[in-house]
């Protein structure tokens, strides 16, 4: 099975999405959002960025060739 985006309504009635792995386990939850068109819009950001994102070590324990 895939990892999906799954849409969602939070306690205070935003919507919210979070990437889910084939398995079930949560990868990220995004902020929340006032409607759900703005949650989708900021799963095609994300997944746009997640390619070219590099990764920034803030704590200093990766090694300098990954």
């Amino acid at each position: 099975m895939t990892a999906r985006f799954e849409v969602y309504t939070d306690a205070n009635d935003n919507f919210r999405f979070r990437l889910v792995t084939g398995e079930g386990a949560t990868l990220l939850s995004s902020i929340a959002f006032e409607n759900e068109d703005d949650a989708i819009a900021g799963i095609w950001s994300a997944r746009d960025s997640a390619g070219t994102a590099r990764i920034v070590d803030l704590t200093g324990t990766l090694t300098a060739n990954r």
